[in-house]
Formats: structure tokens, C-alpha cells, sequence
């Protein structure tokens, strides 16, 4: 009796290389889901030093070669002076300071563009072309002992400020990103002459028990500057802030000086996009 040959298995025993690859598939799938840029920019507009493919494009080489941010930092300088940033005071602080401490790890490759990057609860870390005009307009006629800053967002302001001024002051009124500015600026303590001093509250009504200022700075834009600020500052003090100055709620910075007890000069300025001033606390 003729015996059927035998029959063919449904599957073929997986090779070793074909079991690696189903691994690596289903590890792939349960990772979870991540954007990784809302960035607007192609990427050919990336530094040259990254174009060069010295470094693949992900946040965990940014961290293994510090000596790219450190560059990258140095470019970011550049680009400051040659768009006319001339307070070598400011530029130094910003040539010091590592942005990249500051936003989230997924921007790690647009730390040192000029960006405005999200850092949570509605809020962004300003262009460093802005902190940089800004800075400079509250040094305007010489340096400046003692700050307030409204608004402390994830803390690069204040930490520019402190390479400044003597003191900073810095209020926020969103529980989280004070704790996130107070973590941040711990993080960079030894570039620091010393830490800016950090308050949970509403910066509408500035910081009575520390004034006068010699300068205050407004990270959110308003209508109007609050008079209780106007008058925390000291005579001769300067105020920078982004106000709505029209009917189109078109923004521009604007820079107050104190001349006497109850007189200001304004002087507006660039036009500008900020996060509206609010009053009050959010937990």
C-alpha cells in the first residue's frame, strides 16, 4: 500500500532572524504614541552642524554630546548680534545660559532657534530674540540692581535676568510652572551669581515688600501696566512690557520710565505676540 507523502506544516518555524523582527515590531507598537515636533520650520533650516549628519536627529544624542548644544549655543549668539543685539552684558548672559535646560526634551532640537516653544498650561518660553530685546531695554542707560519679573513661566527669563541684575524677583501665578521654574533654576544654580527669588501668587499686584525696582519686566500682555506696578518701580526705574495698544489688539513692547514721584515717560515700541495678562492665581 502506497503511503501519502507527508504533509507540509501550515507555518515554517520562524528563523532567528524573523523572531527578532516580530520583537522589535511589537516593541514599536506598545510604545506609546508621541508628537515629535509642532514645529512649523522644515528641517533643512536645522543648524549646519546637525545637517552635516554629525548626530542623528533624536533628544538622547543632544544629551551624549554636550559639545553640540554648547555650539549650537555659540550660533544662537550669532544670530542675536547680527539681527542688532548690542548689550554685550545680554549677550553674554545668553551665550552662558543652557536654553535646552528650560523646554521639554521633544524640543531639545529647536532649544537654540528662535522659537517660542510650549512649555505647558497655555504658556511658551519666549523667542530668545525677545528676552534678549527685552533685557536690553530694562539695562537701557546702565545697569540695574534689583528686578521684578511678572510672569516666571518655566524660569529662562528670571535666569537671564539673574546673569544681570544683583537680585531678581520673579512671581507666577500657575502652581505648576512655578514648580517647574523652581526645579529649572535649581538645575542651573552653579551658572547662576545667585538664584532669583520666586513667588506662587498674582503678579498684578507685583512684590510691595521688596520694591522699589529698578526695573520690571512683564512676560504677559495687557491693556494697561497695573498703576500698583507703576509704582513699585523707583524714580529713574524702567518697566518693559508687551501691551495692546489698538483696536486690532495688535501688541507692542512698551518701556515706561519713572521721571518723579507721579510722572512716567512710554515710549512703544516693537510689535510683539504675548499670552494675556492675567490677574489671580491657578492652582
Amino acid at each position: 500500500m502506497a503511503h501519502s507523502p507527508p504533509k507540509k506544516p501550515k507555518f515554517e518555524p520562524l528563523t532567528e532572524v524573523q523572531r527578532a523582527w516580530l520583537r522589535a515590531q511589537m516593541e514599536r507598537e506598545a510604545r506609546p504614541l508621541v508628537s515629535k515636533s509642532f514645529a512649523p520650520t522644515p528641517a533643512s533650516s536645522l543648524y549646519s552642524i546637525m545637517q552635516e549628519h554629525t548626530l542623528r536627529n533624536t533628544s538622547s544624542d543632544w544629551r551624549e554630546h554636550p559639545e553640540v548644544l554648547t555650539k549650537a549655543r555659540v550660533l544662537m549668539v550669532d544670530a542675536l548680534r547680527g539681527a542688532g543685539v548690542t548689550d554685550e552684558v545680554v549677550l553674554m548672559a545668553m551665550g552662558r545660559l543652557p536654553r535646552h535646560v528650560f523646554v521639554d526634551e521633544a524640543f531639545y532640537l529647536r532649544a537654540y532657534h528662535d522659537d517660542a516653544l510650549p512649555i505647558g498650561h497655555g504658556q511658551t518660553i519666549s523667542h530668545p530674540s525677545t528676552v534678549a530685546r527685552m533685557t536690553a531695554l530694562l539695562r537701557v542707560g546702565g545697569g540695574v540692581n534689583k528686578v521684578l519679573e511678572i510672569g516666571t513661566g518655566c524660569g529662562y527669563q528670571a535666569a537671564v535676568l539673574a546673569l544681570c541684575a544683583h537680585d531678581v524677583y520673579s512671581i507666577e501665578r500657575i502652581a505648576p510652572l512655578y514648580n517647574l521654574a523652581a526645579f529649572n533654576l535649581n538645575q542651573v544654580q552653579a551658572v547662576l551669581p545667585s538664584v532669583p527669588h520666586l513667588r506662587f501668587g498674582d503678579g498684578m499686584l507685583g512684590w510691595p515688600d521688596a520694591a522699589p525696582f529698578d526695573g520690571i519686566m512683564l512676560a504677559a500682555a495687557g491693556l494697561a501696566i497695573p498703576q500698583v506696578l507703576l509704582e513699585q518701580l523707583r524714580i529713574g526705574g524702567v518697566l518693559v512690557a508687551p501691551v495692546v495698544v489698538d483696536a486690532n489688539a495688535q501688541q507692542h513692547l512698551v518701556r515706561i520710565t519713572r521721571t518723579a514721584l507721579n510722572e512716567w515717560r512710554r515710549e512703544v515700541l516693537d510689535p510683539v505676540r504675548f499670552v494675556p495678562l492675567l490677574g489671580g492665581v491657578q492652582d
